[in-house]
């Protein structure tokens, strides 16, 4: 009779789980782990005070320029602050040509960069016909003071046009 004992006393095996059971338990168990840590956290947290932030308001943003003038205004103002260079285009470091002042003007506008740099090449190609690129007429220059005044020349053409 002993065997029958041990027979009995055997309990039955349940049938193995699949990897999707095993997925879907161990999901059940993470949210419950969650759901208690997430109410852990706010009862432990609930009696820190906590004091609003302070804002700091600093200068509004400058505007970007909207039309071609204010384009050809601001490249001038540049390259007076920042300095005049030739063969690259620049940077606020290095100083800027024509083209870079013109596109560090236009923030990325590329409509107000196309139409800038299209009036200076027709007023640079109104004095000197044969002058290929604002680029070229840039860097044929000795000097800021005719970049300046050809800026200053196309941005009074745009009160005409």
């Amino acid at each position: 009779m002993a065997t029958t004992d041990t027979a009995c006393r055997r309990r039955a095996t349940a049938p193995a789980l699949t990897l999707d059971e095993r997925l879907t338990l161990s999901g059940l168990a993470m949210d419950a782990r969650f759901d208690t840590a997430s109410a852990d956290h706010a009862i432990r947290t609930a009696h820190i005070a906590v004091e609003a932030p302070e804002i700091l308001t600093g200068p509004t943003p400058a505007s970007r320029p909207t039309t071609v003038e204010e384009v050809l205004q601001e490249a001038a103002r540049l390259i007076r602050a920042h300095g005049w260079i030739t063969r690259y285009v620049g940077r606020p470091d290095t100083g800027y040509c024509l083209i870079g002042a013109i596109r560090a003007a236009a923030g990325g506008n590329r409509r107000l960069e196309d139409a800038a740099e299209a009036l200076m090449l027709d007023r640079i190609r109104a004095k000197q016909p044969d002058i290929v690129s604002v680029g070229a007429w840039n860097d044929a220059q000795s000097g800021p003071a005719p970049v300046l005044r050809m800026l200053d020349q196309a941005t009074r053409h745009t009160d005409r046009s």
